[in-house]
């Protein structure tokens, strides 16, 4: 070879070889941006892949997250037939298709196709410039480097989550979901060959706003599948004359106060996949709209549904209506602190019989504790003379608890309680457990109390609910569960169980005679000053919780959780499986009925007589338990509240709040300013609490 020859290629070579070079060292230094790949839509996601709830990017698109594999094959067959049909073989540029693009650009004067390639177009989505002849040099670029890092189904994956779609809407799934209400992964011909033409005009081709647009762009892209065999004459026909979306679907808003939560506590996951049952959680919350929405505009309700054996929450409503301000829908009630009525009752005789000191038929007296210490009275005032235990959860009365959590112990029984998960809240840090916790004179979430319902349904171990699945672990393997005990024996959970069986249900939810389903184990509970109705039960593979009241914690005149929540638990279980009742069960459920042992036979407190002083004798003297006042005699010379007893300084609330009232005095004086329910609590040094409820009206009412 001469030398000059020689010179040449050696001079040509290595000037090759510093362009491959520089062409490596731009795409080290200048690596694809991904920034809006990254900016995807948060989705929480139900059982088989549901969005419950979709949050939006950055800059307030719909931009889901979608994967070829999770969209019909058939649109990837027709957008690669449209776009780009030698998708599979060229290099990010396809040279033919540029050659035939310029030769109609010569031809007509005027561009007729643009040659772009699917992954010139996923570069233009990545980094969206104005089309001008240098964006189009720079996406030819930016193709060659994406064909280097990604493959072809990767290129698809960015494609298929990017594409623009009109208004909000970006990525096939969000289009689906949006203009057909259903996931992609089964479309027809014509909603295939739609979302195949759209991102070419989103916006003048939206078929909720321009149908013509969009109906003409659809069968050119259907006429184009029928040249190159890829449909049938016959399906072609079918197709076209398939209406087209006319509006598009607004996204799901299911369980948003638990999205909520996990998109706050999992920042980096663009798919949350949760155990709620879409259309379980659906159900409820029309079932609320249905029975609660006309009753009071102010009124909110919050229901927890589980299932038993694996502890997953399938059914999450933390308000009556997320949107709604007048009942301040925003606030998730299943996480507020408020106070159980009597739901704790199954759960203090529970313990009792743990300790041998009663049995469901142990005979207890339901007559006044006369000592001054604490002095409750049953829910309708009444006294019904020496009664069984089991009576006494079934009709949950006061005193019978009252007496059964002394003889147990306030503080052995809360920290019992503690130790299994249920965090009793005290009205305040130094407050000390007391008998009122007997009737919800503590605060509880209603989560926390699902927790103790379920596990006295199932395995008897209160062991964290499940919101998450596929999470990558079991759940009984973590120590905090594996190291819980057992709460009660299965004789007590049986002997629990069989008695809230046969507990009266609210009217118009009676047991018929050929019902052999499995009996709905229940309790219910109404807090002070009527604010909150609770309703729990439990039935083979379910537990469920309720609670009805206010958000802001005003009472409810006349609410009971027997009249207000109990139909609405009986209303969640009639859409819940309920397996049959075998003899067997029926037997063992009834076993709370058999006769108690001559120990047992009858309740004696600690100190006979009467029950022993459960605090340091702290009581008020007025007003009176459900006195009644009138507003213009209060505001004139406001009211008297008297303690006597325990030790100073004292710390009087009205629902809750303190108020501003001299600690050394044992009589103050409180303004009230406006007519309602209201709990009236004094504290003492130690803790001690008494408790009293009346009412102030605008006017007497009349006989």
């Amino acid at each position: 070879m001469p030398a000059r020859v020689q010179k040449w290629v050696y001079g040509t070579a290595g000037i090759l070889a510093l362009a491959v070079a520089g062409l490596f060292v731009l795409d080290w230094a200048i690596p694809p941006n991904l920034t809006r790949l990254g900016d995807v839509s948060v989705v929480v996601e139900g059982e088989n892949n549901q969005p419950l709830r979709v949050f939006g990017t950055s800059d307030g698109l719909l931009r889901l997250e979608t994967k070829i594999a999770e969209v019909d094959p058939k649109y990837l067959r027709f957008l690669m037939s449209y776009e780009d049909q030698r998708f599979e073989s060229h290099f990010g540029v396809d040279p033919l298709a540029l050659v035939r693009a310029l030769g109609q650009w010569a031809l007509s004067g005027h561009i007729v196709s643009g040659g772009s390639t699917l992954t010139m177009q996923v570069a233009r989505l990545l980094e969206p410039r104005d089309r001008t002849l240098v964006s189009k040099l720079l996406e030819m670029l930016r193709a060659i480097q994406l064909e280097r890092h990604f493959s072809k189904s990767e290129i698809l994956d960015i494609y298929v989550t990017l594409a623009p779609f009109g208004g909000r809407l970006e990525g096939v799934r969000s289009a689906s979901l949006a203009y057909f209400g259903k996931e992609p992964g089964h479309l027809t011909i014509a909603e295939a060959a739609l979302l195949t033409v759209l991102p070419q005009s989103p916006t003048q081709m939206r078929p909720d706003r321009f149908p013509r647009h969009a109906r003409q762009a659809r069968a050119k892209v259907l006429d184009r599948l029928r040249q190159n065999d890829l449909i049938t004459t016959a399906a072609y026909n079918e197709a076209l004359g398939e209406p087209l979306p006319q509006q598009q679907y607004a996204m799901p808003m299911l369980a948003p106060h638990l999205s909520e939560q996990l998109v706050a506590s999992h920042p980096d996951q663009p798919r949350i996949k949760t155990t709620i049952n879409p259309r379980l959680q659906a159900d409820l919350q029309k079932l609320v709209e249905f029975n609660v929405s006309t009753a009071s505009p102010e009124l909110s309700v919050a229901i927890m549904v589980v299932e038993n054996s694996t502890r997953s929450v399938v059914a999450h409503l933390g308000s009556r209506d997320y949107l709604d301000v007048t009942s301040h829908g925003f606030v998730d009630m299943t996480q507020a602190v408020r106070s159980p009525g009597s739901t704790l009752k199954p759960f203090i005789y529970a313990l009792s019989f743990e300790d041998r000191q009663t049995h469901p038929q142990t005979m207890i007296w339901d007559r006044s504790i006369l000592d001054g210490a604490y002095a409750p009275s049953n829910f309708d005032h009444q006294e019904y003379g020496q009664i069984s235990i089991a009576d006494a959860l079934r009709y949950s009365l006061n005193i019978p608890a009252v007496k059964v959590l002394e003889r147990y112990g306030p503080i052995r029984f809360s920290q019992t309680m503690r130790r299994n998960g249920l965090d009793l809240r005290l009205p305040s840090n130094t407050a000390v457990p007391n008998l009122a916790i007997a009737l919800g004179g503590v605060g509880v979430r209603l989560d926390d109390m699902m927790g103790m319902y379920r596990a006295l349904a199932s395995d008897r171990r209160n062991c964290p609910l499940r919101y998450l699945r596929d999470d990558g672990h079991d759940d009984d393997e973590k120590p905090s569960c594996q190291s819980r005990q057992e709460l009660v024996s299965r004789q007590t959970q049986t002997w629990i169980t069989g008695i809230l069986q046969n507990t009266p249900r609210p009217h118009g939810y009676q047991v018929t005679v050929d019902d052999h389903r499995m009996p709905i184990a229940f309790k219910t509970g109404t807090s002070y000053g009527y604010r909150d109705g609770w309703a729990f039960g439990y039935a083979g593979d379910y537990t469920v919780g309720v609670w009805v009241g206010k958000a802001s914690g005003q009472p409810v005149p006349n609410q009971t959780g027997l009249r207000n929540a109990a139909p609405i638990l009986f209303s969640v279980f009639e859409k819940l499986p309920r397996q049959e009742i075998s003899n067997r069960q029926q037997v063992a459920f009834d076993a709370w009925k058999m006769p108690a042992s001559e120990l047992l036979k009858s309740f004696s407190p600690q100190k006979p007589g009467d029950i022993k002083l459960a605090t340091n004798g702290l009581n008020i003297i007025s007003p009176a338990d459900d006195a009644m006042f009138l507003l213009g005699d209060v505001q004139q010379r406001g009211l008297r509240l008297r303690a006597r007893n325990g030790l100073r300084p004292l710390t009087w609330l009205v629902n809750g709040v303190p108020i501003d009232s001299d600690p050394w005095k044992r009589a103050v004086t409180w303004m009230p300013n406006e007519p309602g329910f209201y709990d009236l609590t004094v504290l003492d040094r130690d803790g001690a609490a008494q408790h009293r409820r009346i009412t102030i009206r605008t006017r007497m009412l009349s006989n």
